[in-house]
């Protein structure tokens, strides 16, 4: 417990007027303490609601969190954190958020904070942009663990300081006496790739068995596959891909996931190739491997870029039929329809893309203004002035702030008169 006193007050360092805000919201903490121990279950849901709530300043959401940190139930209830956190952090209020999580460990029961809430402080600390602070909550991790560093070399990754990942990754389990894992050795293989250290991310999967007593999963594979993927070197991936997968000649028979596929898919897009990647959902469905959303969107994309609309559309149709583990369909998302509206528009086919972008408002998402009005063109060209109309009217109407004053100039370049000056 001093440990984690310790560890807010570090935290809570910060300038004079951020400082005094703290010292106001643990004064609020500590005078509904008493009082929040005699609330019911119906209290803290009432304040759980009021948090979900948009309509409070990052102060008052602070007051909120912190108001509720005496109930176990509040301490465990992972979405509340992730929510406050990233509402802080949107309002650039790194100091609130720095506050009701220091606060939350001075608000667990005796001895010391548990393993798994300290690396859940650890990765919304990164989600919030305060890899600092992961290194600090690390740092009381006790016995310090590889769950604990797979988490801070996370948050490294995940704000782009990979050097600071690779660092920490030959300094720490020296120091702290950590084996690290499969999983610790994934972040540093993601740093590597990520940074274009490609030379180094090979080497590390090569001498994970020798060095590290570490054998390389299918996700460090993937990752190797990125690596090469991202170098336009496609031949590197066949091979690779061959060498870890197949049992023919090859060094491991690794089980290929939707994530693999998903690689195997790009790169034959990439090459021109998107009909052979369409097969792979198939080969996919029949090795027990689903179909996801990227998968679809990866084919769908290729499809279009080859001018291949009519499969694109063919591939999309399918997606509510394809099997699930927990139902069947795949849903489509904003890019899904984007790039499909893009596709049909500039391959001239506005009868489906008029059908695409209908769906796409009815999500309430905006498509991009150059493919509407590429749509509109299209569909005037094609003497459907009152479907062109009514795809105008209808961004009008969905589009939000400035953007409602750009699409009215793109409009005024067909003349459509206003029909709702409110609009």
């Amino acid at each position: 417990m001093a440990a984690a006193a310790a560890l807010r007050r570090s935290l809570a360092a910060g300038p004079a007027p951020a400082l005094l805000l703290r010292r106001q919201l643990l004064l609020r903490f500590l005078s509904t303490q008493t009082q929040s121990q005699t609330q019911t279950p119906a209290d803290l849901a009432t304040l759980k609601n009021s948090i979900r709530s948009a309509a409070h300043t990052p102060e008052a959401l602070a007051d909120l969190f912190i108001s509720g940190l005496s109930h176990p139930a509040f301490l465990a209830d992972r979405p509340i954190f992730t929510l406050s956190v990233h509402r802080l952090a949107s309002a650039g209020r790194r100091d609130l958020v720095a506050s009701i999580l220091s606060s939350s460990l001075t608000s667990l029961p005796a001895p010391h904070p548990s393993e798994g809430f300290l690396i859940r402080l650890i990765s919304l600390y990164s989600a919030a942009g305060m890899p600092d602070h992961s290194l600090s909550t690390f740092r009381i991790v006790t016995p310090p663990s590889d769950r604990a560093l797979s988490a801070l070399l996370s948050a490294y990754h995940d704000n782009r300081l990979y050097d600071r990942a690779i660092q920490a990754f030959r300094t720490l389990p020296a120091e702290l006496g950590i084996k690290p894992s499969v999983v610790s050795h994934n972040v540093l293989l993601k740093s590597f790739v990520a940074s274009g250290d490609l030379a180094s991310a090979r080497a590390l999967f090569d001498e994970m068995p020798s060095k590290a007593d570490v054998e390389p999963d299918i996700v460090s594979c993937n990752e190797i596959l990125k690596g090469y993927l991202n170098a336009a070197d496609y031949a590197a991936f066949d091979q690779f891909l061959k060498d870890n997968t197949t049992a023919a000649g090859g060094k491991r028979r690794l089980k290929p996931n939707v994530s693999t596929y998903n690689l195997r898919m790009a790169s034959l897009c990439s090459k021109g190739r998107s009909f052979e990647a369409a097969e792979l959902l198939d080969a996919m469905e029949a090795k027990g491997v689903p179909p996801n959303r990227g998968s679809f969107n990866t084919v769908i994309q290729g499809l279009c870029k080859e001018g291949e609309v009519g499969a694109a559309v063919a591939i999309f149709k399918r997606m509510p039929e394809v099997p699930r583990p927990n139902g069947k369909g795949v849903l489509p998302n904003s890019e899904t329809y984007i790039m499909l509206l893009e596709g049909l528009v500039n391959k001239g086919v506005f009868a489906p893309a008029l059908e695409v972008f209908k769906e796409c408002l009815q999500n309430k998402w905006a498509p991009p203004f150059q493919a509407v009005q590429g749509l509109i063109k299209g569909l005037l060209k094609s003497r459907k002035a009152k479907h062109a109309k009514e795809v105008a009217m209808a961004m009008r109407k969905v589009v939000k702030g400035d953007a409602k004053e750009e699409w009215k100039k793109v409009e005024a370049e067909f003349s459509f008169e206003p029909t709702d000056k409110k609009a």
